[in-house]
Formats: structure tokens, sequence, C-alpha cells
């Protein structure tokens, strides 16, 4: 037998949950860093702090040790057994190089790359887990149930909106796929023929090799959505190729998507990300975001669908590399950019990015782009080497290239997105306000390739008039980093000074640089800080992009609610916008016009669509893919029999579409708030009272301000030919007294009435002002109540709102609704009168 007696009983382990005591514990192991930077133990600092919000954004630069402090934060979470804990990269690369960050720190982790888990530790609660977004994104994630995440660390959240948006996007390319992307044309073909654009189709695809691409008409998806799940279900071993994870994601929904065409290929794509449909995007989940840059927020936003409000920023200057940025517009003698390669290769290595394939071409016989399977091993062999060329195609981030591993990079090219959308969006619609914060995003990834930390240094050959102009534009510029913004403008001097630059020179330039010349580190150190861009260009640039973080939340909110089902809670995210948007972004509104025309059109509401449709022509392009009856053509019959005056009002404004009762409800509403408003004059307040009256659809006037005579506000009804006048006592003070003075007053207001408007019914007088009494010495007659400022406002405030409430509805819905509105009995003139006369001011005596 057993004597448990003897047995040592299990000891209690409490493992710390602070991240600056977790790195205090770990092994002193060979590569393990001595000591954490100031700016990370900052960092981890500020977070413990506020570790129990579900959002916290920790901001440090490129080569400032993000990877140490993600991975701390983790091992915290871990510890304080929340639940299962994700580590999110962008690439396998960067999997592998957190693991490697762990091994040096001796904390223990999990893998999960290609459909395997390296170990059991995070199954069974030991470690997280360090994956790639699409991992953790696509449909069929494994990270759900019992790995459900109850902690995300977001590495590189900067750029995680592409990868989100990878999650999203169907491409069926005509190399790979040929009979499904011909299927597919053809199931759309009909849908150009029929608003006039075969031909531009044709031309579209008969552009082989080149960057055209077109939109299908908005609803195009919705009509094929059936053929579309057939046809893709009809490729050979569908479940195994590229196809069936973005399918099954899309599967349900694929009705509400957008249809790019290509000569080369077809991609299927919301209009804007649903990351509403995330459980660990949602509450309750601590989410940790690690960021180089979020200089502005909204592609942020539009990634994740939220804003951080507060934002982790330690005050270091790690990753605050010295650059030399050379324009090639600027040179004098407009050296051949592979001449110049050339010239540069003989004394440096050289690292050169191409937005695409095609534009690498130009590039063979100094460099090739290695294939997908040989990449990593051919960029290691890279930085091993002591000379040559590297040639990067569309990638701006998982590449470190820090200190001598390369010093000199060439971008040929703006780093423009690869997928169809952004093509489309940025070159055929021209949004550049919505891609300004994408550029700045993806040309800081770029010169933080061989740009790694504070004692880095490196020089940047610009080429590609887009991205030379893009450079040249001050607004642009503010969107950068400050640093790469002063750097910027440094590089343009240095070129001003420069007399001659064929490529000798300009490589002599280069190597002056890299060999630590005295005069440059003192021109450099001297110089740099001084330089800015206008402050007028950061404050523009500041309250633009501050409207748009805004949009970019109702963009989430309108696809999100869209994927769920919710079709008016969708309009409603974009019509609450819509307005705003305009007036700092015309084109996006523009884009924001064309779904919301969609969602329309196929509720088969044709003079809403048109409407919004029209708006997104008007703003976009002459050219846009959408059908475009005449008005009307397809008006609506006019309701049959009598309407009141409110019906005939509210229906009027419907007919002009959700936008126009958007306009209605907010100048509805801007007269309830003066009417509240402390400091508005009496002016203001009676001006308010008159215009709501006037809104509504009821003769409004100011009596005693038009002609000296009468109560302060007038609202009439012509033809049921019943008044209320209004007698405004709001500058008083609660408790109010309301005087003899005042009474008679308002008995000769009501005889003023009668005298002047004989045919019009006048059931009584209401003053308005703060609840009070009424002095004993008067004797006001049963016409006279007293109304309180509160009580009309907020009645004023929820006919607003009846009216709001039908906006997300279609055409004939909200006719249908509008009119029973208008038509209440306690919103005619008479009941606006009843409801509001309640209190008789004899019976505050």
């Amino acid at each position: 037998m057993i004597d448990f007696n003897k047995l040592a009983r299990p000891k209690g382990n409490v493992a710390p949950i602070d991240p600056l005591e977790i790195f205090a514990k770990t092994p002193n192991l060979k590569d393990a860093p001595n000591d954490l930077w100031k700016g990370q133990a900052e960092a981890l600092e500020k977070w413990h702090a506020t570790r129990s919000a579900d959002d916290n954004a920790i901001l440090l630069n490129t080569g400032a040790g993000k990877s140490i402090v993600g991975i701390l934060v983790a091992q915290s979470l871990v510890n304080e057994q929340i639940g299962p804990i994700v580590f999110a990269c962008s690439t396998i690369d960067l999997v592998n190089q957190t693991a490697r960050e762990c091994d040096r720190l001796g904390i223990s982790y999990t893998t999960r790359v290609q459909g395997a888990f390296s170990n059991d530790l995070f199954e069974i609660g030991k470690a997280f887990c360090i994956t790639t977004y699409q991992a953790l994104f696509t449909a069929n994630t494994t990270f759900g149930g019992e790995k459900k995440p109850a902690g995300v660390i977001f590495d590189d959240a900067h750029v995680a909106e592409r990868m989100i948006r990878d999650a999203f996007t169907l491409t069926v390319t005509k190399e790979d796929f040929p009979a499904l992307f011909t299927k597919i044309v053809e199931m759309v073909r009909p849908e150009f023929d029929s608003i006039g654009k075969g031909a531009h189709l044709n031309f579209i695809l008969e552009q082989f090799g080149q960057q055209s691409v077109t939109m299908c008409p908005p609803a195009s998806a919705h009509r094929h959505k059936e053929e579309l799940i057939e046809a893709i279900k009809s490729v050979k071993n569908f479940r195994k190729t590229d196809l069936f994870f973005p399918a099954l994601r899309l599967w349900e929904h694929i009705g509400n998507c957008a249809i790019f065409v290509s000569a080369n290929s077809v991609e299927i794509t919301p209009p804007f990300i649903p990351t509403g449909v995330f459980d660990f995007l949602g509450k309750g989940v601590r989410r940790v975001y690690l960021s180089a840059t979020m200089e502005f927020e909204t592609d942020f936003v539009r990634g994740f669908g939220r804003r951080i409000s507060d934002r982790i920023v330690p005050d270091n200057d790690a990753g605050n590399g010295e650059r030399l940025i050379l324009l090639s517009s600027r040179f004098v003698d407009k050296p051949e950019k592979r001449e110049l390669a050339k010239e540069i290769l003989k004394s440096h290595k050289l690292l050169i990015s191409v937005p695409s394939y095609p534009k690498a071409v130009p590039w063979k016989g100094i460099g090739t782009p290695p294939n997908r399977s040989e990449f990593t091993e051919a960029l290691q062999k890279f930085r091993d080497d002591k000379t040559g060329a590297f040639v990067l195609v569309s990638r701006i981030d998982g590449i470190d290239l820090p200190q001598n591993t390369c010093r000199v990079m060439l971008i040929d090219g703006a780093p423009s997105g690869a997928n169809l959308m952004d093509q489309y969006l940025f070159s055929h619609l021209s949004l550049s306000n919505l891609f300004s914060t994408k550029m700045a995003s993806r040309v800081t990834q770029l010169l933080g390739r061989i740009n790694r930390g504070r004692s880095d240094y490196g020089a940047f050959l610009i080429y590609g008039s887009d991205l030379n102009v893009w450079l040249k534009t001050e607004r642009n510029v503010a969107l950068l980093p400050p640093l790469i913004r002063k750097q910027v403008i440094l590089g343009q001097t240095v070129q001003e000074g420069m007399t001659s630059s064929n490529a000798e020179e300009v490589n002599a330039l280069i190597s002056q640089v890299m060999a630590r010349d005295s005069g440059w580190l003192k021109f450099y150190r001297d110089t740099v800080d001084g330089l800015e861009v206008s402050s007028d260009a950061l404050e523009r640039v500041k309250e633009r992009e501050g409207q748009l973080a805004v949009a970019a939340v109702a963009e989430c909110s309108f696809m999100t609610r869209l994927w769920q089902g919710d079709v008016e809670g969708a309009r409603k995210a974009l019509l609450d916008v819509l307005d705003d948007v305009a007036l700092v972004d015309a084109r996006l509104a523009g884009w924001y016009s064309v779904w919301l025309g969609m969602t329309y059109e196929i509720d088969g509401d044709a003079v809403t669509s048109v409407a919004h449709y029209k708006k997104a022509r008007s703003r976009l392009s002459a050219w846009l893919n959408v059908q475009f009856k005449s008005a009307e053509d397809l008006l609506v019959e006019k309701a049959d029999g009598e309407i009141t005056l409110i019906q005939r009002r509210l229906l009027e404004v419907n007919h002009h579409g959700p936008q126009a009762l958007g306009d209605l409800v907010a100048k509805l509403r801007i007269q309830s708030r003066n009417l509240l408003e402390d400091k508005a004059t009496s002016n203001v307040k009676e001006e308010a009272l008159r215009m709501f009256g006037e809104l509504i659809g009821f003769s409004a006037s100011r009596p005693d301000n038009e002609t000296g005579a009468g109560p302060d506000v007038v609202w009439i009804d012509e033809e049921a030919k019943v008044g209320i006048p209004f007698e405004l006592k709001t500058q008083k003070n609660a408790p109010a007294e309301y005087s003899k003075q005042e009474v008679g007053q308002a008995h000769n207001h009501i005889q003023w009435m009668k005298d002047n408007y004989p045919e019009i019914s006048w059931p009584g007088m209401l003053i308005v002002g703060p609840s009070g009494v009424c002095k004993a010495e008067a004797n006001p007659s049963d016409d006279i109540f007293l109304v309180e400022t509160t009580a009309l406002a907020n009645r004023m405030r929820e006919f607003s709102a009846k009216i709001e409430d039908t906006r997300g509805k279609i055409l004939l819905e909200r006719h249908t609704l509008l009119k029973e509105l208008g038509g209440l009995s306690e919103w005619l003139i008479d009941g606006w009168f009843k409801v509001l006369a309640r209190n008789k001011l004899k019976d505050l005596r």
C-alpha cells in the first residue's frame, strides 16, 4: 500500500503577471538581452496599469523592440490565466522570428503555421500561440470553441487592414482557374450590356498584362449569387485550392460583395470590411496592438473597426535611424535607374523594391525576385552575402535587413495595393485621400526595411513619377511620421545643392554618407530638427483624418450589419456620416453612395437607388458602372385621397430620398437644441420655434418681430384652419413667477390673433418658459397654458426621432410609415396643442 503521509505535497507556484517581473525572472541564456530598453520598460509599465482594458495600442518605432514587448505582454496574459492567448504576425517569416525571440528570452510558446501546432502547450493553457493573421481570420479558423482567444496581440497592427481584407477576398486568376475566370466574365457580361457598357468590358479584358480594372454594376453579385457559388464549387478539387478559405468566408454573403474584373483576374470582395463578425474583436477580449506608427488612425480603424483613444507612446528614440532620401525627379542629370543601380553595386549591396512582378521585368540581369517557396532562403542568402542585389516585389513588411546586411535601397514606384479593388479605387475613381494614409504607412514601412534602429543609417533612391509626385506634395508628407517628414525635406535640400548628378556622382554621395563623413554628420545633426512641413498642412490633414476615422467606424458598421442581415441599420450607419464625409472627402462620400444605392436597388427601390447613384456619379466619375434611369420614370404613385399638410410635407421630402429626410431631421434637431441653449438670445429661440413649424409644413411667423404686435411665434395650418400662438418667457429662471402684466399681454395677443386672422380657429395661447407660479393678482383665462421649455423641446425631438426611424427603410416602406405618421392626430396642429396644453396658468396661482 502507498503511504500518502510520505508523499511530497505539490508546491504552490503563482506565476507573476507584471511583465517587468516576468522579464526579470527569465533565464540567463547566451543570447538573452541583459536589460530592457527604456522605451520597452515604459511601454510595459503603462500597459500593465491598463491591462484590463479591451483595447491597448503600444507604439514603438521600427527597430525599437516591439516583439519583446509583445512577447512579455502575451506571457503576462497567459500567467493571468484569462484563457487562450494568440500572438498574430503578418507572415510566417515573422512567426519564426518571434519564436526565435521567445527562445532568446527562455519563454515557452506554441506556433501554428501550415495547419499544425508545434506542441500542445497552447492547447493546455501553458503558453501563447504565435500564428499568422491569415490563420486567425480565416473562415474555419482553429481558434474557435475552446481555443477562442481571450486575448490577442496584433503585431504590425498598422498594416493589418490589408491582411484582414485578404481573408474576405476571393481572387480568380486566369492563369490558375481559366474555366472559372471565363464563367464569371460571361456571367457578368449582361450586367455591362444592360447599361450600355459592353464595349468597356471588352476593352478591359483586351488589356492583357496591363493594370486596367473595372467594377461590375454594384448589385451584380446579388443577382448572380447562386450562380457564383455553383461556379466556384465546380472547380476540380475546390477544397484543396486557394479559393476554398475565402469562399467559405463569403459563402452566405457573396451577394453583398463587389466584383472587380481585369484581363488577368476576377476579384470578389466586400466594399468595406465587416470586422464585427469576429468574436475576438468584440467585448470582453483583451487586445494589444503593436505598431511602429499610427500618426493617423484611419487605416487602423478600417481594419479593426475601432478607435483607440489612449495610446501608449513611450518616450524613446530607438528606431529613429538616419536616412538620406533622394528623389530621382530632383536629379539634375536624370541618371537612368539601371545605370545608377549598376554603379551603386560596385561598392554597396542594393535592395530594389517594385510594386508588381511586371515592374520587376526591367531589372532582369541585375536581380530577379525569388518565387514564394524560395523567398526565405534567398533573403537569408542576401543577408549573408557581401555584395549583390535583391528584388522585393510588393512586400512592405516582415523584411529586416539591419545594419551592414544592407544600407542602400532603390524604390521603383509607389507601393500600390496588390488587389484589384485598391487599383480601381485609386487609379479609376481617384480616391486619393482614401489612399493617402495607406501610402504614408507603406512608405514608412519600406523605409524601415533597411533602417532598423537608432544607430542604423541608410540611403534611399526614389524612382517612379507617382511616388516622386507624392513625396513632393506637402499634404502627403504631412501624413508621415515626424522624423521621416524632416528627412524627406532634408534630402531635397541636399539635392538642391548638387550642381550635377550623374550615376557616378550620386554613388559618390551615397558612399560619402555611408563612410560617416564628418561634414555630412554635422550637416544632418544641425539641420534635421529644424525642418518641418507647414503648420497649416499639418492642421488640415489632422482635421480631415479625424473625420475620416469616424467615417471608417461607420464603414465597418455598415458592412457588419449588412453581413448580419440588418439592412436598415447598415444604411443608417453610412447615412449618419455621409454629409460630414462629403465636406472633407467628396469622392469617398460618392463611394458610400454607390453602396447605399446597391442596398436600395436589391430591395426593389429604384427611386432611392437612383438618387444615390446620381450622387455617386457626380462625385466620382461619369463612367461609373451603375444603373441610371431618369428618376421621373421611376416615381411611385402619389397617395390617393386627401392627405394632411404634414403628410404632404413628409412625403414630398421622402421622394428626394433618405438623405433629404436626414437633412430635415438634422434641421429639426438644431431648432430643439437652440430652444434649450442657455446662452442663446430670445431672438434665436423665437426663430428656432418658428423654423421648426415651417420645416414640418405649417405657415410659421413671428408677428411681434415682424409687425411690432402680436405673440412671439405663430404656427398655422392653412388647410385645417387652426393656429397656435406662442409667447416665449424662456429668459426666466426657475421657479418663475408669471405676473399680472404678462397675463394681460397674453389676453391682448389672443384678441390680436382673432382680429387679424378671423378665419383661423385659436384653441388657446401657449406661454413657453420654466416651471413656476402665477401671481395671485393675475387673472388668466381658461385658454392660457404654461408649457415648460423642456417639455416643448422634448416634443420637438420626439417628432424628429419618428422621422429618423424611417430612414433605413426602402422607399415604399418609408412612404407608408411617413403617411401614417403625418396622419396621426397627435401630430396634427390641434394635436400639438392638446399635448402641450396640459397646465392651465390659472391653476398655478
